[in-house]
């Protein structure tokens, strides 16, 4: 009987079948390392890209800091100009403000001198038929951003019409009554014995005025 010796054969199909896998093996590693590197290219670019748009966000955050430091130095010159200009109409008012706050006083115990000025009167709800003779006032104290005003009247009417009159004036505000008393004197014509009434009115005072008339103005300026 013939024998073969089958194991030189096998040893050869082991090498074989060892070297196929590790080829196998190899060509799996590359694969992955290709797939590695790829997908780090991949993150390296968006990297980038985010790299790319902090390095913008930044620039735009030192531009805006700039803005900001700007705005704050116009803010601050704004405030001094402000200042200068507050002092300036505070000095103008000082000299002026007396002037046209006894002007509107007068005009408020004076009849409209002409049909515009009767209009303007009309508007601000006074009573342009009222004899502004029955009211005169006898003592004016100011001080510190206040008044107080006392005067005659012929009747608690006429205290009111003036009441009306100097709450809707531009130089004073809060104007209130502190009291309406009868007295018994002499008339200004000193004709008899008459009844009238003693007043006194108190509020804020502003030379600037607290808000625009021009009616008055008009009323002042004709």
């Amino acid at each position: 009987m013939i024998r073969v010796n089958l194991l030189p054969i096998k040893q050869a199909r082991r090498r074989s079948a060892g070297r196929t896998q590790l080829l196998l093996f190899a060509g799996l590693l590359i694969a992955e390392l290709a797939i590695l590197f790829v997908f780090y290219l991949v993150e390296s670019e968006k990297l980038n890209t985010r790299e790319s748009e902090v390095s913008g966000l930044q620039r735009e955050v030192k531009a805006l800091e700039s803005e900001v430091a700007d705005a704050r130095t116009l803010e601050k010159e704004a405030e001094a100009l402000n200042a200068q200009l507050a002092v300036l109409n505070n000095l103008e008012a000082q000299r002026i403000g007396p002037v046209r706050m006894l002007d509107e006083i007068q005009a408020m115990l004076s009849p409209p001198r002409n049909e515009e000025e009767r209009v303007a009167q009309l508007r601000k709800d006074w009573n342009v038929e009222w004899d502004t003779r029955r009211l005169w006032v006898e003592s004016f104290s100011e001080g510190e951003g206040a008044f107080e005003l006392e005067g005659m009247a012929g009747s608690a009417d006429d205290v009111a019409e003036f009441l009306q009159r100097m709450t809707t004036a531009r130089h004073f505000a809060n104007v209130q009554l502190e009291y309406v008393e009868t007295a018994s004197g002499g008339g200004r014509s000193g004709a008899g014995q008459v009844r009238l009434v003693n007043f006194r009115i108190f509020g804020e005072l502003s030379y600037l005025g607290y808000a625009p008339a021009p009616e008055a103005d008009a009323e002042q300026g004709s």
